[in-house]
């Protein structure tokens, strides 16, 4: 992303300004740290932590299956159901602590090597604005936490599908496969103009959501309403996988 933002900047201006990551033809102070980390967050959500998520759902009782330590773990005075609301609240801890990860990662190192300054918003990539506005830095940083919140929110739905393979196959990689598969698949499909119309009942527009807190104005209400989408995909997926794994034969 750093060599990105390089280049770009460098083809922008002949080369006059590309050592400061700053100038456009848009405006002169556009390349920062704020931007660069809000760039790198982006397309790591869409394409990278979403591997991560389904790989630690993925493997939570597939795992254990492969393993051999299910029906050890099964026969334990505890109930399934209580067993697999504990696995998935080690999930939705590890998402979160991925996105704060990311979230600090992109800033530092937008931070290092680019310098911090006003988060600026234009139409075109991001997709965020329709007009060109702007956030103060000390107010970008706190839509950034935001986004921590917001994103491991929406990451929660894929968490949750990743549990419900996880418990009906007994394979891990199995599991993880179909459940970024699935992901990806219903991402860019969501995206081809000629499926405009199926677009609203896919997972994965709810979970774009998140992206709303970087908005000049907050959009609350769709905030809202998106939310509690994705909890109702998140609550039943897990529904299904408690259901499924609490009269799930482990006996053979």
């Amino acid at each position: 992303m750093v060599w990105g933002f390089y280049s770009y900047a460098e083809r922008k201006t002949g080369g006059q300004a590309a050592e400061q990551f700053k100038y456009t033809y848009e405006s002169k102070s556009y390349f920062n740290g704020l931007t660069f980390a809000l760039y790198s967050l982006l397309f790591a959500f869409n394409l990278l932590i979403p591997v991560f998520v389904a790989m630690s759902a993925g493997t939570q009782v597939a795992g254990e299956a492969r393993a051999g330590t299910l029906r050890m773990i099964a026969v334990r005075p505890v109930s399934r159901v209580a067993l697999i609301l504990s696995k998935f609240s080690v999930v939705a801890l590890h998402t979160l602590l991925l996105m704060a990860f990311f979230v600090g990662l992109n800033l530092l190192v937008g931070l290092v090597f680019v310098g911090w300054g006003e988060l600026q918003l234009y139409p075109g990539a991001l997709n965020l604005v329709e007009e060109p506005g702007r956030i103060a830095r000390d107010e970008a940083l706190w839509r950034f936490a935001y986004a921590v919140v917001t994103g491991t929110w929406a990451l929660l739905v894929v968490a949750s599908i990743g549990m419900l393979f996880s418990v009906v196959t007994d394979s891990p990689v199995t599991a993880t496969v179909v459940t970024f598969t699935l992901y990806l698949t219903l991402y860019i499909v969501g995206r081809v103009e000629f499926f405009e119309g199926l677009r609203p009942y896919f997972f994965t527009t709810g979970m774009d959501f998140w992206r709303d807190v970087f908005k000049p104005d907050v959009p609350w209400t769709s905030v809202y309403h998106y939310a509690g989408v994705c909890g109702a995909y998140t609550f039943g997926a897990l529904l299904a996988a408690v259901s499924i794994f609490d009269r799930k034969d482990i006996t053979t």
